[in-house]
């Protein structure tokens, strides 16, 4: 179990001398190893040397380290659909963690000690922002992220396959490579989209397997507000295009399902991806639309058209 601690020391010669030595890591009879912080307050040591610990927050004992993720004066773990990002002792707290995109939703980011969102994530098209809010008072250095699934890294080459039962290709927007000045996938948990797409001349596409030769409906989980529909857009994939016009849904953050049309794929080749790219024609609003998903299902295949949309009392005002 590895626990991180705050603690100041009263007046005990032996525990003060552990602490100003700043012994990183102290094994107790229990097997349980502790990291002490040393900007902590909260434990008062007196003269019977006790070691009473009044508050402790936990990492799993199962986090491992970050493979390919490193960020400066930051430990960065994982547990399951969480990351970790652990302040070294001795090391500031950062106003702000600037991150490398990832492939995944975020959910919410809070101190460890803390069971809600309360620092904000801000995405750019190729990295994001974490506004750090104010440690709590006896609470360990460790800002918690809440991912939609287990941390995947973007690189531009993220593939979709197809569900094993239906054949259906997903193609959500978390796996989406955009191209140009302001589009971007937008990971926070009201707008999982690719958006901000102000620019008609970025772009955006997906990679993914194909498994099954033939016909092909291709669906879009789209959003646009009011006063922004209108946008000509062309669907390219393999050596086909689908032309069709966004549709206005009152809000950027309502989506709803839309068949485009039909095209026809070659079975996929293990070693060769196919793409999947939007390129808008023109731009009569302020945006083009916002895209959460599209899919690419066989031909009469069953699938749920239902919309997705916002939560008035989850958008920001």
């Amino acid at each position: 179990m590895s626990t991180y601690v705050r603690v100041t020391i009263a007046d005990s010669g032996v525990y003060r001398e552990f602490f100003m030595s700043k012994i990183a890591n102290i094994a107790f009879y229990a097997r349980t190893v502790l990291r002490i912080s040393a900007l902590a307050t909260g434990v008062i040591v007196g003269a019977v040397h006790t070691d009473t610990i009044a508050m402790a927050e936990e990492l799993p004992a199962t986090t491992t380290t970050v493979e390919g993720l490193t960020l400066p004066d930051l430990e960065i773990r994982q547990d399951k659909d969480r990351l970790f990002f652990v302040v070294p002792e001795g090391k500031p707290v950062p106003a702000k963690i600037t991150l490398p995109r990832l492939a995944n939703v975020v959910r919410s980011v809070h101190w460890i000690a803390e069971d809600k969102a309360t620092m904000q994530v801000k995405s750019e098209p190729a990295e994001w922002t974490i506004d750090v809010s104010t440690r709590p008072e006896n609470t360990a250095a460790v800002i918690v992220a809440e991912l939609d699934a287990p941390l995947e890294l973007f690189n531009k080459t993220v593939v979709a396959r197809p569900e094993k039962d239906s054949g259906i290709i997903l193609l959500p927007a978390k796996y989406a490579a955009t191209q140009g000045s302001k589009l971007r996938f937008e990971p926070q948990p009201h707008k999982n989209t690719v958006g901000y797409w102000s620019d008609e001349h970025d772009t955006v596409a997906w990679t993914f397997q194909n498994a099954e030769a033939g016909e092909y409906e291709i669906d879009i989980l789209q959003g646009c507000g009011k006063s922004h529909g209108g946008s000509k857009v062309t669907l390219q994939v393999a050596d086909q295009a689908l032309d069709f016009v966004v549709e206005e849904t009152g809000h950027f953050q309502n989506f709803i399902w839309r068949t485009l049309g039909t095209v026809t794929l070659e079975a996929g080749d293990a070693k060769e991806a196919m793409s999947l790219k939007l390129t808008p024609q023109s731009k009569p609003g302020g945006a083009v639309m916002d895209v959460r998903a599209i899919r690419l299902c066989p031909k009469g295949s069953k699938r749920s058209f239902e919309p997705e949309l916002a939560d008035a009392k989850l958008l920001p005002p």
